[in-house]
């Protein structure tokens, strides 16, 4: 058998950081002993509501649906997306020019750098931040410069980008994955005008949209850059409506930027079945109860888990929205370490911080996408072993 050498730019992609780990984890799960409890994921565990479930049934049924869809996503869609963002943002966007559908919020961060980043062009990442951000970098050849997020509050520090004259693409992520903090208006307005002086298009990463807690709510960026002069935001169904394997996403903003997502799309992927996008459209159209119903069973789990490790000792504040608590270790701790000891010796898999960036070296992130009792059963490991150790 011949074995072929990877593209160059396949072998500059960052090492899986999650892959081992998983797989460990899954051999974990087969060996003798108890559950093993994994919250180092965030792959919701709620069903997605019955009536977008019905409405999906129903367009499965549809003859039309069983053709190729447009690349321009259904009318349907576009305009649900402007729907929303009327009604939980008071903003307007055109649902033709100013909107853009893709399976995913993965997607629409791959077509954004590529569709705007040429070789060795800066993009800026947050330092910790979402992995995927540094590997669309790659993939489009680009050079990525770290924007570190500084404690306590995780807000990007930008003074330490004063020397940076161009840029294709800021990332920004708020709700913050990892940290579960909030972003605010002072970072956003930071983050137009470093935009605004280097060239950069703004994209917002605003997956946890909705998953606000003790009564904030979240801030679009398109509440700040009004007029759409330099920014993006990308949304996912995901977690707003307990959808992840449907994979629905979709960018929202300035038409030039969407324009080019949309024609990088149109070469990169390929099209969302009809009737994903119907019931996706339900989704933003309908009853919204469930959603807030969702930030509840969140935030009861945060408390309780937050609770729990406070009682432990363990330095760590209640994160403010997403459905992940970021824990910083005693004594300076290797995180892999000491994900792998935990692992180990109680069963229990968190995610480590090294994977989110250097600035994530020294803490672990621990995901609320499990029942109460889990959740309870993780404190009392937890405890365990903390007075091992």
């Amino acid at each position: 058998m011949v074995t072929f050498d990877v593209s160059a730019r396949v072998r500059e992609l960052p090492a899986n950081f999650w892959g081992a780990m998983d797989l460990q984890i899954a051999a974990l799960a087969q060996a003798p002993g108890p559950g093993v409890i994994d919250v180092s994921k965030g792959n919701p565990d709620l069903p997605t509501p019955e009536h977008i479930v019905a409405a999906m049934q129903r367009a499965v049924a549809e003859p039309l649906n069983h053709r190729y869809p447009s690349y321009a996503g259904r009318k349907r869609l576009r305009d649900a997306v402007a729907f929303r963002y009327r009604e939980d943002h008071g903003v307007a966007v055109d649902p033709d020019a100013e909107v853009a559908i893709f399976h995913g919020a993965h997607e629409a961060i791959i077509a954004a750098v590529g569709a705007l980043a040429d070789p060795h062009t800066t993009v800026v990442v947050p330092d910790p931040g979402y992995p995927i951000y540094r590997s669309a970098v790659t993939l489009a050849n680009a050079d990525a410069v770290t924007l570190p997020l500084r404690e306590p509050h995780f807000q990007p520090d930008f003074d330490s980008l004063r020397a940076i004259e161009a840029a294709r693409v800021l990332f920004l992520n708020y709700p913050n994955n990892p940290t579960g903090v909030l972003g605010s208006r002072a970072t956003f307005d930071d983050a137009l005008v470093f935009s605004h002086r280097t060239g950069a298009a703004f994209v917002h990463d605003f997956a946890y949209s909705s998953l606000g807690f003790d009564g904030q709510k979240p801030l679009s960026a398109l509440t700040v850059d009004t007029k759409l002069d330099v920014t993006v935001e990308l949304q996912t169904l995901s977690k707003t409506y307990s959808m992840a394997g449907w994979r629905v996403g979709f960018a929202a903003g300035n038409a030039s930027i969407i324009s080019a997502m949309k024609r990088y799309q149109a070469h990169a992927f390929s099209t969302m079945f009809g009737a994903t996008q119907d019931a996706a459209a339900a989704a933003l159209e309908g009853d919204q109860s469930g959603v807030a119903h969702l930030v509840g069973v969140y935030e009861r789990r945060r408390d309780l888990v937050i609770a729990g490790l406070q009682r432990l000792g363990w330095d760590v504040a209640a994160p403010a929205g997403t459905f992940f608590v970021w824990v910083r270790l005693p004594g300076a701790q290797d995180a892999v370490q000491f994900a792998q000891r935990l692992r180990d010796e109680q069963r229990v898999a968190v995610a480590p911080g090294d994977g989110f960036g250097e600035s994530g070296r020294g803490y672990i992130r621990i995901g609320l996408v499990d029942d109460e009792a889990t959740l309870t059963e993780l404190i009392e490991r937890l405890a365990a072993f903390t007075r091992r150790n």
